[in-house]
């Protein structure tokens, strides 16, 4: 537990740095293996998914490489990532979260899919606004989303985009949030 604490205050110290370099426009594009840096993701949450009974589906083409800021990613993973949990807080049924990566043209899709069945669709259009939250304001800032949605937009040159679905797993038909980015691969 003492490392897992380490671990996470040393990647919370250097994202700090990161979103500094962020706001200075000071920051390199380095090449990335999206599959590690999906690695480096999991390794920060696997303590939540375990304690919040999550079951958690990866499935990423293995090849991908792309120029991206790989701690810019794990901040947005993990905004996406939280969001869903705290949706999955009263689903009766068996927690999803399906995280999927693709190259389609010269892009790379990569979508975060719940099973707590969808977001208001008075919400839906608001989501990505700043200290827009569903959370009492103890538990939310309303900022996850929004900055998460700068990263993509203004920091990555991509695009984000939310969604609700409704899918097959297993024989059973769920419903739930999409989160989808799409990103450049150079």
């Amino acid at each position: 537990a003492y490392d897992l604490i380490n671990e996470n205050t040393q990647y919370l110290s250097k994202t700090i740095d990161d979103f500094r370099d962020f706001i200075k426009g000071d920051r390199d594009k380095k090449q990335l293996v999206l599959n590690e840096t999906f690695e480096s993701f999991l390794h920060l949450v696997e303590g939540s998914i375990k304690n919040h009974n999550l079951n958690v589906s990866i499935n990423i083409e293995e090849t991908i490489q792309m120029d991206g800021y790989a701690n810019e990613l794990i901040q947005c993973f993990l905004n996406i990532f939280n969001n869903a949990k705290d949706a999955l807080e009263h689903t009766k049924d068996n927690k999803y979260i399906f995280i999927s990566a693709f190259i389609q043209k010269q892009n790379v899709v990569i979508t975060f899919k719940d099973n707590a069945g969808g977001i208001p669709k008075n919400i839906l259009p608001r989501i990505f606004e700043p200290y827009y939250t569903t959370k009492h304001k103890s538990q939310g800032t309303g900022l996850g989303l929004s900055i998460t949605y700068n990263m993509v937009t203004k920091g990555m040159g991509g695009t984000i985009e939310a969604l609700n679905k409704t899918y097959t797993f297993e024989d059973k038909t769920y419903n739930g949030a999409e989160l989808k980015i799409t990103l450049p691969l150079k």
